[in-house]
């Protein structure tokens, strides 16, 4: 039992680890919303938060105690890449349509297949930029986690 224990050492930065999964949906929706994409539901945005603190807690856990600035900055453009994929299938009704699952609404029939929707409405370019631009500051972010605490400790007791 305590070759168990000493192989994952319990860490004080758990709680703030946590925070980057709601820090990196945050940066994620902002870029999506200012890259012309529509946002989803708040529940849903919630639920991502929530998986996301999840996965960086279980990458902290997993990965060395240092890791390297270009892991953290690969890990983050993974997660914007994995929101940008969750916040553009869930932000509409018809993103993935289900057959015989409508709810009374009529035959699905009616629900145009995914070849047949129109194009994007915004610039992919963009999207690609902003979502970059908030892996690249979510990164910076959890790279600077002592310092920002730190500084976060001292403006409270002042």
């Amino acid at each position: 039992m305590e070759s168990i224990q000493a192989a994952v050492p319990r860490t004080r930065g758990s709680a703030l680890t946590s925070l980057a999964g709601p820090l990196a949906t945050v940066l994620g929706l902002a870029a999506h919303v200012a890259g012309g994409g529509s946002s989803p539901a708040v529940g849903i945005v919630v639920a991502l938060a929530a998986l996301l603190g999840l996965g960086a807690v279980l990458f902290e856990r997993l990965a060395p105690p240092q890791l390297p600035g270009w892991a953290v900055l690969a890990a983050s453009a993974v997660a914007q890449q994995l929101l940008h994929l969750a916040l553009a299938a869930f932000s509409t009704a018809t993103a993935v349509p289900l057959p015989g699952h409508d709810h009374g609404a009529g035959s699905t029939a009616d629900v145009p297949s995914s070849s047949a929707v129109a194009p994007a409405a915004h610039s992919l370019h963009l999207m690609l930029y902003l979502h970059a631009g908030a892996a690249l500051a979510a990164a910076a972010v959890v790279v600077q986690w002592g310092r920002i605490s730190a500084w976060a400790r001292a403006s409270i007791r002042t």
